[in-house]
């Protein structure tokens, strides 16, 4: 293909955002004209070491669907089954003493575990046979962003020369580099501060391998050998660990550490890491100590999370993927976020080069855009020194697993997150899961200062309230509309009502009890007595007794620790 002076398109990076998008645009529009321009020369090598390779629901669905990479997912990588997660007990040197939480079987709704040297490969062809054209060992060197219909123009070198291209639209899919929030100063940094590393181990890791000497362990999953296809996380005070199978006979493996409770010198090697890891988690330690004859690789990342102060333009720029915001690898958002960005994007450009007027539209999916970050945001900022607090934490990721299943994950698989009068119709309901979520997060936070639990184990298998499950079951209904938009309204009651559930709950460490019997608004619960008449914790439209909050929910006794523990002090 001849390079051309401009084009329709440009965007700057290569990888799965930009990949994903190039592909989504000419799929949507064949017409338009697609230029990346990335650093990158030749194809990524197999099993590329990117972080990125869990999906959840959201992105699962806009790769296997809206991209169409379904039959090369289902063939290339592996299916996942859910995210798991194990709290400590015991020093963690036996995996099957610590409360796990993670679904017994493969979720209805199809998720991925994905190699990214495979999947972004697939990619590169894809964009390819559609008509992009695609620029490798691309080194951009300046941005110029214009107002009104004036093109934007980048300028980058490609073998040793220097070059520009105009583009009615610029895409910053390019990752870390941030050039157009450092051009435009739009960065903005968030107080979640926590630094990674992470690895890949030739030959995975079969969890089960540790426990397969406890049948009753084992007689937790419908069958054998179906835990390691989890995203399983170890977790502890102020730190996670990630363990990701992969379809290239590799296992990913991760640290993320507050650096408040692990400081980053001790994770920044991988050294450090085998170091700290016998500290925290001995007997993955034990497997990594005995096989480092096939580590592949090392990387490591320091505070990275951020945020930025717009990500769609009137001026027809766009930052998706890392190039606009990033929050935590924990619950595997990342992929979710590309999706949202990218179909907006896509969006936007089909009805700009159709005539059609998209600023209100644009404006409208900016907000609700960076408001979906700060919700993403809310479930791990200032949660990390919980993570070994089971006492908070089981009703927490329960709580979390339902509202990663409803609102906006549900809109979007439902197709209809483009649908913008849709999208206006359910935005209020929308913005109460965000509003409720919010509360119940804060009391979390304060949850953890007021009640500290340590166990030896073992513990009790979990069974979930109906809630968390009936939550992932409606991702595979097919829906009206109005049955659509009704499944959002009851989502927004029952989220009311488990945030009753969860109030009452943790505030019996508090020395003021409050009364079961008496009403209490779940948009102003907290464990901050002093407040309550401030916030009007018993005043407003939406009042549930403990009672009634169990009602709604049908049942909430899943949420909480009490019964899980055997031997907790």
């Amino acid at each position: 293909m001849v390079d051309q002076a401009t084009t329709d398109v440009v965007i700057l990076g290569g990888g799965l955002a930009g990949l994903t998008l190039a592909v989504q645009l000419k799929n949507a529009r064949p017409e338009t004209d697609v230029v990346i321009l990335d650093k990158r020369e030749g194809l990524a090598p197999e099993a590329a070491f990117k972080v990125g390779e869990s999906t959840v629901p959201a992105g699962a669905h806009y790769f296997a669907e809206i991209v169409a990479m379904k039959e090369h997912l289902e063939k290339f990588h592996l299916k996942k089954n859910g995210l798991r997660f194990f709290q400590p007990a015991g020093g963690n040197h036996d995996l099957t003493k610590r409360i796990e939480l993670g679904p017994r079987e493969f979720p209805a709704h199809n998720n991925y575990q994905i190699d990214r040297g495979r999947f972004e490969n697939e990619l590169t062809r894809m964009a390819l046979d559609a008509g992009v054209d695609l620029r490798q060992g691309a080194s951009i060197t300046d941005v110029e962003l214009r107002e009104g219909d004036a093109d934007h123009t980048v300028s980058y070198t490609q073998g040793g020369e220097p070059r520009t291209i105009g583009a009615r639209w610029l895409v910053d899919a390019a990752g870390r580099a941030h050039f157009v929030k450092r051009k435009l100063g739009l960065s903005r940094e968030v107080s979640h501060t926590i630094n990674a590393s992470w690895f890949r181990l030739t030959g995975g890791i079969d969890l089960e391998e540790w426990g397969r000497d406890d049948p009753k362990w084992m007689e937790r999953m419908n069958r054998a050998g179906i835990r390691k296809f989890s995203t399983n996380h170890l977790m502890g005070e102020g730190y996670w660990v990630w363990l990701i199978p992969l379809g290239s006979d590799h296992i990913s493996v991760g640290v993320c550490a507050d650096p408040r409770i692990h400081p980053y010198d001790e994770i920044r090697t991988f050294e450090k890491v085998q170091e700290w890891l016998r500290a925290n988690e001995p007997q993955l330690a034990e497997v990594v100590d005995g096989r480092t004859g096939d580590i592949a690789d090392f990387i490591t990342l320091k505070d990275f999370a951020f945020s930025t102060d717009r990500v769609y333009s009137p001026d027809r720029w766009m930052l998706v993927g890392e190039a606009g915001a990033f929050v935590d690898a924990f619950y595997s958002p990342g992929s979710d976020m590309i999706g949202y960005g990218n179909s907006v994007t896509t969006d936007l450009v089909v009805r700009d080069f159709a005539g059609e007027e998209i600023a209100e539209r644009l404006e409208f999916y900016n907000d609700f855009h960076l408001r979906t970050f700060r919700f993403v945001l809310s479930k791990v900022e200032d949660h990390y020194p919980a993570f070994g607090n089971p006492a908070v934490m089981v009703p927490k990721l329960c709580w979390d697993a339902m509202l990663n299943h409803v609102g906006v994950v549900l809109v979007f698989v439902k197709n209809r997150f483009l649908d913008y009068a849709f999208m206006q119709r359910v935005r209020a309901d929308l913005e109460k899961l965000y509003e409720v979520n919010d509360r119940v997060q804060q009391v979390f936070r304060d949850w953890n200062e007021l009640e500290k639990v340590v166990t030896d184990g073992p513990a009790n298998a979990y069974v979930p309230a109906k809630a968390i499950k009936d939550s992932h079951a409606t991702l595979v209904v097919d829906y009206t509309d109005d049955e659509l938009a009704a499944e959002i309204s009851r989502d927004v009651r029952i989220a009311e009502a488990l945030a009753v559930a969860v109030f009452h709950r943790a505030a019996r460490g508090l020395g003021v009890t409050p009364d079961p019997e008496v009403p209490v608004n779940p948009y102003a619960i907290s464990l901050r007595p002093d407040d309550w008449q401030r916030d009007g914790l018993h005043t407003g439209p939406v009042l549930l007794t403990l009672a009634q909050a169990e009602e709604i929910s049908e049942g909430s006794q899943g949420l909480f620790a009490d019964p899980l523990l055997d031997g907790a002090a």
